[in-house]
């Protein structure tokens, strides 16, 4: 255990003395923190005229918010909103920049716009309006998904155990990390970094012919590819700890960590299951965490198949791209149903994670985002059992 202890830390030092994997982390994360560090930057205007900087903006936003946490969403606050927007329909948008506006309209706008994107006149709304759009809009999306009774049925269930009338809570930090400008980013970049570092782990050897060394080594073909897959494993997923953590600190810093409790549908209130916010970020990073390692795994076993770090590199790109920017429409159900699973399309959290068909595993049902880890885990032992048969055979065989 100790020789293989020292070879696993062998494995990794390799990996982190390549000039290709601190090249490429340097070039990304730079970019990441110019594109990520962009939201301090600038400044509002008004009809050309300048309004506040971002972050005056968001420190006004957050205090407005704070003194709202805690209220119902009910007729009491929706007439408190209509009354201080009284008469906004005929004012000219010049008139944000004035002090009334700021001090009589601006606390409100949080909850004018929670109403007027749950597609009710904000002017006129009443507490029964509200919810019976948001009803009809998670009746709307059942149909959309084609649901079957029996899913309905398990979704109405988690509908009844929704408190009502929703209470808000200010949570725009943990808004910005469910959203694709969030988690899923994070994802994104994490996942180029190691398409690029992983697709050399089992390469660099055969490109150089040292690899005909192992069959000499005192360990064996097993044991040096398990130190292999085990480094490049760690290495995936302490990359995407360290991103992960740039980005929490870099949203909390600028909005705030208030909001654990928000529920999950005063940002997305088209889905019936009881989370709050705060969960649903827990649960985002651990999708994550996970499909880093799946990844890394992926890519090294790839490479080992195909003898060719470019194109195991190429590939895990064209996925990328192709999840990112390619739809397969929902009717298609089992199709887009196997699509969503797929990391860059789970961690949306207004596609893969809320979509509400359900996966039945033992004669359990599951949710996307419940089934989604245990399918990574999975997929990560088979090919590593998958990858393991190829590199030992190589080793006799290859020659």
């Amino acid at each position: 255990m100790r020789q293989f202890g020292v070879l696993f830390f062998y494995e990794l030092k390799k990996i982190m003395q390549r000039k290709n994997t601190w090249i490429t982390f340097g070039i990304l994360l730079a970019l990441y923190l110019f594109v990520t560090g962009g939201r301090l930057l600038g400044s509002s205007y008004v009809d050309g005229e300048f309004l506040e900087t971002h972050k005056e903006g968001f420190a006004i936003d957050k205090k407005n918010g704070e003194r709202l946490s805690g209220r119902k969403l009910d007729d009491t606050l929706f007439e408190e909103m209509k009354e201080a927007y009284a008469g906004m329909e005929d004012k000219e948008r010049k008139y944000m920049l004035t002090e009334e506006y700021q001090t009589k309209v601006r606390p409100y706008s949080i909850i004018f716009n929670i109403v007027q994107f749950s597609d009710v006149n904000p002017f006129t709304v009443t507490e029964e309006q509200f919810y019976a759009a948001r009803q009809a809009e998670v009746e709307k999306s059942w149909e959309e998904y084609k649901l079957t009774q029996g899913e309905k049925d398990y979704w109405q269930e988690k509908e009844s155990k929704l408190e009502k009338p929703f209470t808000y809570y200010y949570a725009e930090g943990y808004d910005d990390l469910i959203s694709m400008s969030g988690i899923y980013m994070v994802c994104l970049w994490v996942s180029f970094l190691i398409a690029i570092c992983m697709s050399g782990v089992f390469t660099e050897e055969h490109g150089r012919k040292t690899d005909q060394l192992i069959l000499c080594s005192r360990l064996g073909r097993k044991e040096i590819y398990f130190a292999k897959i085990l480094a490049g494993g760690l290495f995936s997923f302490l990359v995407a700890v360290f991103f992960l953590g740039i980005e929490l600190l870099g949203v909390f810093t600028t909005y705030g960590s208030e909001g654990f409790s928000t529920m999950l549908q005063l940002f997305y209130s088209a889905y019936s299951y009881p989370l709050t916010e705060g969960q649903v970020l827990f649960i985002m990073m651990g999708i994550l965490l996970l499909a880093a390692l799946l990844t890394g795994i992926f890519t090294m076993v790839l490479s080992e198949m195909t003898k060719s770090n470019i194109g195991s590199m190429a590939t895990v790109v064209v996925i990328l791209f192709l999840t990112r920017l390619v739809p397969i429409p929902i009717t298609w159900r089992f199709l887009s149903q196997i699509w969503n699973f797929f990391p860059l399309n789970i961690l949306k959290l207004d596609a893969g994670f809320v979509d509400v068909r359900l996966v039945s595993l033992f004669g359990l049902k599951l949710t996307s985002w419940q089934f989604a880890p245990i399918l990574y885990v999975v997929l990560a032992v088979v090919l590593v059992l998958v990858g393991k048969r190829v590199y030992c055979r190589y080793q006799v065989q290859g020659r």
